[in-house]
Order: structure tokens, then C-alpha cells, then sequence
């Protein structure tokens, strides 16, 4: 579903947060879902977290959008290879001709699903200019979407879509580098003309460069995972990555925000 709101398209699914920016309390319903949604504030980072929860009119739910939410849950739970046509239509208690009336074949589902999450994803990343101050806040907000992104997304479903699904993994690779590597790229571009970021720096290299190293890091077994955390492991990198581009005038604001979250914090 999209909701339309100021002029701005945001994706919704229920039970999960997003970033919605330049968004009010609001409650909203339709024919197939009543929206409430509460919001608070982070004071350090200033993005509007939105917590979202859709009610759905089951009667209004199509059989198709029955079959992605349900055929995307068992994904999660089991992998993408371990789940059959036969286990999809006995755990919505439908026949396999009626999946096969919605999607020719496994595959087709599989690309439907990678193609809606994506999709999510990129009006998260689509939000961050318009909620951020400036391009170190703008970078600080982007970063936490990527990291966000990785963190949310499987190891063995990315591994499972880059051996045996090429064409919903051609869609991530897509997206990597049209969306991902792009707000990174165009945020370097704007921090170095406002003097954040230094000018020596060759905005299309090194956010290749970052998008890589955190795809390396993430499926590539390049820590110990009984020692590490993947969130210890990406904050870590970004701490590395980012005070490898400011400026002295970058570093200063930087530590703004630093001071800002650590004394949030203290006071909750």
C-alpha cells in the first residue's frame, strides 16, 4: 500500500518502523487497513520514528497479497530453497493452481518480494535530504539507513538470492548501487561544496568503497560472530569511515551531534 502525504509516497507494511519525515500524528484508514501511527522525536539525529501498526480488513486482503505476506514470513523462518509451492498453499490452506494463478512459478514470487522490500527501502533512503540540516547530519541519517538495511536483511537469503535467484538478485544489485551507493555519493559531493568534507576525496571511490565494505563485512564471514555483533562490527567501520572525510569545520559539527546524543541518552 501507499499512503500519499504532502506531496511525498510512503510505503507502508504492518509491524515494522520506517522513517517517515515531515510527518504529523496522523490516523488514517482505507478500504483494506486503519492506520494509527505514533511518533517521537530523536533529539540527536532529529528524524521522526514513526511506529506503525495496520490493521487490516481481512475481507478487503486479496489472495495475492496473502500469498507474498505469507510466502515472504516463511522466507524469514526457513530460507528461500527449503520453502516449496506445497508448503505456501498448506499454510494458507489453498490449492497450488491458485497460487499459480497469481505467480507462474517460485521464482516469480521470489522476484515480487525482493521488488516490494526494495521498494520500502528506497523511500526510506528518499526521505533522509528532506529531514536532515545539513550534509553531516544528512550522512549521519543515510549511514544509519544502510546499517538499518544490512542489519534487517538475512545472510542466508542474500547468499541463497545471489546463487540461485540472479534475477532478485540483479534487483538488489540495482539498488545498491542506483540508491545505496548514490545517497552516499551525492551527500559526499554536497558536504565537500559546504566544506565539511575534504576536497581531496573522490566521491564515486569511496562510496563504492563504503557500500562494498559493509556488504563484505556483512556476508562474508570477515569476524568473529561469537566475539562481535554485526551492529559492534558496522558502527565501528562507520566511525572509521566518516573521520576519514571531514574537513576540521565536519569534525566540529560531528562532535556537535556526538554531544548531543550522549546527553540525550543520559537524560533517558
Amino acid at each position: 500500500m501507499v499512503l500519499q502525504v504532502q506531496n511525498s509516497k510512503y510505503s507502508l507494511v504492518r509491524n515494522r518502523t520506517f522513517h517517515l519525515y515531515i510527518l504529523k500524528n496522523f490516523h488514517f484508514r482505507t478500504t483494506k487497513y486503519t492506520l494509527n501511527a505514533s511518533i517521537t522525536r530523536t533529539e540527536t539525529l532529529k528524524n521522526i520514528r514513526v511506529s506503525i501498526v495496520l490493521i487490516r480488513n481481512e475481507e478487503e486482503v486479496t489472495v495475492r497479497e496473502k500469498i507474498i505476506e505469507a510466502t515472504s514470513e516463511l522466507f524469514m523462518q526457513f530460507g528461500i530453497r527449503t520453502v516449496t509451492m506445497d508448503d505456501i498453499a498448506k499454510h494458507l490452506s489453498i490449492s497450488k493452481k491458485t497460487i499459480y494463478q497469481f505467480f507462474k512459478d517460485k521464482r516469480e514470487l521470489v522476484n515480487t518480494i525482493t521488488r516490494l522490500h526494495l521498494d520500502i527501502e528506497e523511500t526510506r533512503f528518499e526521505g533522509v535530504i528532506e529531514e536532515s540540516d545539513n550534509t553531516v547530519h544528512e550522512l549521519l541519517i543515510v549511514s544509519q539507513c544502510l546499517r538499518e538495511s544490512m542489519q534487517e536483511m538475512k545472510i542466508n537469503i542474500m547468499n541463497e538470492l545471489q546463487k540461485f535467484y540472479p534475477e532478485a538478485w540483479k534487483l538488489y544489485m540495482d539498488f545498491k548501487n542506483d540508491v545505496m551507493k548514490e545517497s552516499i555519493r551525492d551527500v559526499i559531493v554536497r558536504g565537500q561544496k559546504e566544506g565539511y568534507f575534504r576536497a581531496e576525496i573522490d566521491p564515486d571511490l569511496i562510496s563504492l568503497m563504503r557500500i562494498e565494505q559493509v556488504q563484505s563485512f556483512f556476508m562474508n564471514n570477515l569476524y568473529p560472530r561469537d566475539k562481535y555483533s554485526l551492529a559492534d562490527v558496522q558502527l565501528q567501520l562507520f566511525d572509521h569511515f566518516i573521520h576519514g572525510l571531514f574537513t576540521i569545520e565536519g569534525h566540529k559539527l560531528f562532535n556537535q551531534y556526538t554531544t548531543n546524543k550522549q546527553q540525550h541518552e543520559t537524560q533517558n
